[in-house]
């Protein structure tokens, strides 16, 4: 039997409304030989019953049903199984053009590109309107290229699903999602995994994906996942400790994308969490200048000032921290803690790199 020439992984939650369209749209392909897989994740509504229907009808469709464990262990658990030559990412609450699979395949195969990405399209269900959504503006397209040769494809927004990855590729580099239960982001982390790694990658201008924007149920919308991208920088971390060559060319990029990240995060958390966040941005990057990897080079004046700013207050107000504060160090104290046990990090062990003059500062309060 010969192997669909691509994978679509469909993670759901509580989707059944959206399935009519996605999934729908997805058995229409003009590139027939294809498997989807759809991993129901402990799904509550009438999700799993939709996709069973679909798959009596559709020999193409397999599903996993599974107890909720979020997107990243659903996501891994979708390429476990997947037996396509490249394979694609289809959100339940997004939608794609009937050809998508069929033109990112060609061109894949056409230039024997282990990535290709194409831009995508916001649709605002509300208004019923699509816009074109230029992600790729500035890189040059139907180029073979590599984060190698520029550095700016890592600072692009994710969007892995607007994309295509060779299967083979993703498995010999080890690329999977982090599984941190019950965070977000974890796409973050995959696609920086992917750049860092790729070294045949091929952007189009065209757009193929549907990506809603008023999903108000969206994993996105959520304001309790304070710490979630945090989750995600030090898988990426971890990734590029396993291979010095990475972590060399690497590591002082991703503080540059790390600042970004935070600073965007900060912005958007309820105020009772923004000194609590601010405390581990700052030790964070206090623990990259001690490590040599924190370099002004790599970011423009405004930022840097904010970066230095940043870890000057902290070291200014937490360098004699009152007892009025114990409760935020305990709170550090456990997310240390939570780092140096969790699977993501298991080769930096956050905090026993963290300089010891920070380090006694925990011991020391809260005696």
């Amino acid at each position: 039997m010969i192997n669909p020439a691509v994978s679509i992984i469909m993670p759901i939650y509580n989707a059944s409304k959206f399935l009519k369209e996605s999934l729908g749209g997805l058995v229409q392909q003009t590139l027939h030989n294809i498997e989807i897989i759809c991993v129901n994740d402990g799904s509550t509504d009438d999700s799993l019953e939709i996709i069973k229907q679909y798959a009596f009808n559709d020999s193409r469709i397999k599903i996993i049903d599974k107890r909720n464990s979020g997107y990243g262990n659903t996501m891994n658990e979708g390429m476990k199984i997947a037996t396509g030559e490249y394979i694609g990412i289809l959100e339940p609450d997004d939608f794609c053009d009937i050809y998508m699979f069929d033109k990112l395949y060609s061109i894949a195969k056409s230039n024997n590109a282990e990535v290709v990405k194409s831009n995508y399209f916001e649709y605002s269900q509300k208004e019923n309107k699509n816009t074109f959504f230029e992600v790729l503006n500035g890189l040059e397209y139907n180029h073979v290229t590599s984060a190698e040769e520029n550095e700016r494809i890592i600072f692009m927004r994710p969007c892995i699903w607007s994309a295509i990855y060779q299967r083979k590729f993703l498995e010999y580099n080890h690329i999977m999602f982090n599984e941190t239960p019950g965070a977000s982001y974890q796409d973050t982390a995959f696609a920086f995994k992917v750049w860092v790694c790729a070294k045949r990658v091929l952007f189009v201008k065209e757009a193929y994906l549907h990506y809603r924007i008023d999903n108000d149920n969206s994993s996105v919308k959520s304001s309790g996942k304070v710490f979630s991208i945090c989750d995600e920088f030090w898988s990426m971390q971890s990734f590029l400790n396993e291979d010095k060559k990475r972590k060399d060319r690497f590591s002082k990029i991703l503080q540059s994308l790390k600042f970004d990240s935070y600073t965007w995060n900060l912005n958007r958390i309820s105020e009772e969490y923004q000194t609590i966040f601010s405390d581990q941005f700052a030790l964070e990057f206090i623990k990259s200048e001690y490590e040599g990897v924190l370099e002004e080079s790599y970011f423009d004046e405004e930022r840097w000032r904010r970066v230095k700013s940043l870890m000057n207050s902290y070291k200014k107000t937490r360098g004699e921290l009152s007892l009025s504060k114990q409760q935020e160090i305990e709170f550090l104290k456990r997310r240390v803690k939570d780092l140096e046990e969790s699977h993501s990090y298991k080769f930096g062990h956050f905090f026993m790199l963290v300089p010891g003059k920070i380090k006694r500062l925990f011991s020391r309060k809260s005696k």
